[in-house]
């Protein structure tokens, strides 16, 4: 006869995460979706703190960055950044695979034991977080209160969560480069156009007016996309009457 504490475990465990799988897929802001995988974190293993951190390979590659916490104690905040030199992170980071400390008193070199020291914090699963499914990005910290062995099931769930964030954080790349392309493209209808004014007011070849706005982004530190705007508003309101006084609404200040 099944054990109904076990069921009930795994019931909980399903529910979660399905849960968490359809939002995924919704428009919620990242911010939201990392902070309900923490928090479910929270809700499904026996932890005391449970914190994503992210690396940016680019600009830190050895600092990682805290992206969302959450903890049954919030009397002490979690610092914004650890150094992954000495940690338990980098660990997880280099192996690709999960770092268990049963005790961080025990081990002195961490990182992480002054980061946790004053919190009584005492056992950690680091595991690490896969956004573009090569090199990881980051890692899920679960930190307990008391010495904890985790089981085989509890590092699953931990890892499942993990491999969420990894989705919201691929998704929310996608978008930001689906905005950026978007906002280049209509970058080159509104030059495309302010081309065409040019060509037609001033005789000019595609080359040279294309030419022209980029030589006026340089010299009045605007963006080809106001250049071109300006030129387009002065056409079409009827006051264009040369370049010049399309300059003249660049530098126009703005009214409060």
């Amino acid at each position: 006869m099944p054990n109904p504490d076990i069921s009930e475990a795994f019931r909980r465990i399903l529910h979660t995460l399905n849960a968490l799988s359809r939002e995924l897929v919704s428009n919620k802001d990242k911010d939201e979706l990392l902070r309900r995988i923490v928090a479910a974190g929270i809700a499904l293993l026996p932890l005391k703190i449970c914190g994503l951190w992210r690396r940016d390979a680019c600009q830190a590659p050895d600092t990682l960055w805290l992206e969302m916490v959450q903890g049954t104690d919030r009397r002490r905040p979690f610092p914004g950044r650890l150094r992954l030199t000495g940690s338990i992170g980098s660990r997880a980071l280099e192996t690709c695979r999960c770092q268990v400390v049963m005790d961080l008193a025990t081990e002195p070199t961490l990182a992480e034991k002054a980061m946790v020291s004053q919190r009584g914090l005492v056992s950690l699963l680091c595991v690490p977080v896969l956004s573009e499914g090569h090199a990881p990005d980051g890692v899920l910290q679960c930190f307990t209160g008391v010495q904890h062995a985790f089981s085989d099931l509890e590092i699953q769930v931990a890892e499942a969560l993990a491999h969420q964030a990894g989705i919201v954080w691929r998704m929310a790349g996608m978008r930001g480069q689906a905005a950026l392309l978007k906002e280049e493209l209509q970058t080159r209808k509104l030059v495309d156009r302010a081309k065409e004014v040019l060509m037609d007011q001033r005789d000019l070849t595609a080359e040279e007016a294309y030419r022209w706005i980029q030589k006026r982004s340089m010299d009045t530190r605007r963006s080809m996309r106001a250049v071109a705007e300006t030129i387009i508003l002065s056409e079409t309101s009827g006051h264009y009457t040369s370049i010049p006084h399309a300059l003249d609404l660049l530098n126009r200040p703005h009214r409060k």
